[in-house]
C-alpha cells in the first residue's frame, strides 16, 4: 500500500530570472528536501508528489525532476516506473552497508585529518551539548549532538565530498531507524563513547581515537541490527543506554 503523499512544505523556494540562481534551483530544492528527510518530516516510503512540490516551491515539473535526480543519485529517493518518486525505506542489509562505509571513512578521517582551531571549538561545543543532553535526559538533543559529532569527525579530512558522503549516510541511517522502528534515543547509548573519542582527538591521541571509533561502529551496527529484528517489536532506548521492547503492535 502506498504511503501518504508528503504534507505541505514550509520552506518554499522561488525561481529567479537570474541565470545563475535559476541554474542552481534544482540543487537548492534537493537541499531542502534532503533536510526534510533528515528531520523526519518525510517518512520512509513516502511518495513525493510532483504536483504538490512543484506548486509549493513555485517551480516547473522539469526543474523538480532535476532535483529528484540529485536525490536519486544520493540514494535518498527512488523512482518507480508509472508510480512516481518515493523516499527510500532502508532495511537491515542497507544498515550494514552504511556502517561498512562508515568504518572506512570515519576512523581514517581521525587518523589522517587536520584538527583546525575551528574544529577544536566545534568538538568542545558538541561535548557540552552531549553532557547537557545526558544530564537533562533530552533524547532529541542527544540525537542532534551525535549527528554533529560524526559530521565533525569527517570534517577533519577537509573534503567537501567526504562531508557530503557522511551527511548522506547519516540521513539514510535515520530513515532506517524510522522504518525499522528503532527509536532515535539509541543515540543516547553512544554519548559516553562520543565524549571519550572527542577527548582523545583534542589530546592528539589519534590512533586510540581511530581504533575506538572503529570498535564503536561495530557495536553500533550489531545493536541496531539486533533490535531491529527482535521479534518484530520496536525498541525504545533511554539516555543511560538501557532499552525495552515495546508491547504495542507496529502501525
Amino acid at each position: 500500500m502506498t504511503k501518504p503523499v508528503i504534507p505541505k512544505f514550509s520552506m518554499p523556494i522561488e525561481d529567479s530570472d537570474d541565470e545563475y540562481l535559476h541554474a542552481h534551483t534544482p540543487t537548492r530544492i534537493a537541499t531542502s528536501l534532503r533536510k526534510l528527510i533528515c528531520k523526519g518530516s518525510l517518512s520512509p516510503g513516502a511518495k513525493l508528489s510532483e504536483e504538490t512540490i512543484a506548486a509549493e516551491f513555485e517551480v516547473s515539473r522539469n526543474t523538480l525532476r532535476e532535483a529528484f535526480t540529485v536525490l536519486v543519485g544520493e540514494d535518498l529517493v527512488h523512482k518507480v516506473p508509472n508510480r512516481g518518486v518515493f523516499v527510500i525505506d532502508p532495511g537491515p542489509q542497507d544498515v550494514r552497508e552504511v556502517y561498512q562505509t562508515r568504518r572506512f571513512l570515519e576512523p581514517a578521517a581521525i587518523l589522517w585529518g587536520q584538527l583546525t582551531p575551528e574544529l577544536s571549538e566545534q568538538f568542545l561545543h558538541i561535548a557540552d551539548q552531549t553532557r547537557r543532553g545526558v544530564a537533562q535526559e533530552d533524547l532529541e538533543a542527544l540525537e542532534v549532538a551525535d549527528r554533529e559529532f560524526h559530521m565533525a569527525v569527517v570534517a577533519l579530512a577537509g573534503s567537501v565530498t567526504l562531508s557530503a558522503t557522511i551527511d548522506r549516510l547519516l540521513t539514510q541511517l535515520r530513515l532506517a531507524f524510522t522504518g525499522l522502528n528503532i527509536n532515535p534515543g539509541i543515540h543516547g547509548s553512544f554519548a559516553q563513547q562520543n565524549l571519550a573519542i572527542i577527548d582523545r582527538i583534542l589530546n592528539n591521541q589519534r590512533v586510540d581515537a581511530s581504533r575506538g571509533l572503529h570498535r564503536y561502529l561495530d557495536l553500533a551496527e550489531n545493536m541496531v541490527i539486533q533490535y531491529a529484528t527482535a521479534d518484530g517489536k520496536p525498541v525504545r532506548f533511554h539516555v543511560d543506554g538501557t532499552h525495552e521492547a515495546s508491547t504495542k503492535e507496529q502501525s
